[in-house]
């Protein structure tokens, strides 16, 4: 619902209200006529401070989203950064993990063929 529309259906709204509660009190013509002009009053005064506020709430979401915006950005950049880093640290150790597997499996070869050849003796 866009800005424009909120302000005029909340101000309908009141001058319907307002209207209603006037017209359905039992009082004079003088009375009414001074009840009117106070109420509408008010209601002009309650529909200013309704588009002020609404307009500075949506100024604070404007500047929450960029700023939202932003930080997801650095943040994510960050990620990346640090997951390239831990990358290159870590390319050592897969080497090495490499070899030890490689060392691990010609390990198990010979020893598979001694128990071969301890078995054909």
């Amino acid at each position: 619902m866009d800005k424009k529309s909120t302000i005029i259906g909340i101000f309908a709204g009141s001058l319907i209200g307002a209207a209603a509660s006037i017209l359905l009190a039992p009082k004079s013509g003088k009375e009414l006529r001074k009840n009117i002009l106070d109420k509408s009053v008010e209601a002009s005064v309650i529909v200013k401070e309704l588009a002020y506020n609404t307009n500075e709430l949506l100024q604070s979401v404007q500047v929450l989203g960029s700023e939202g915006a932003s930080l997801l950005k650095d943040v994510s950049s960050e990620i990346s950064e640090s997951v390239s880093k831990w990358n290159e640290d870590m390319e050592p150790e897969k080497k090495r993990l490499k070899d030890e597997i490689k060392d691990m499996q010609k390990t198990i070869s010979d020893l598979e063929k001694t128990l071969k050849k301890d078995k054909k003796s």
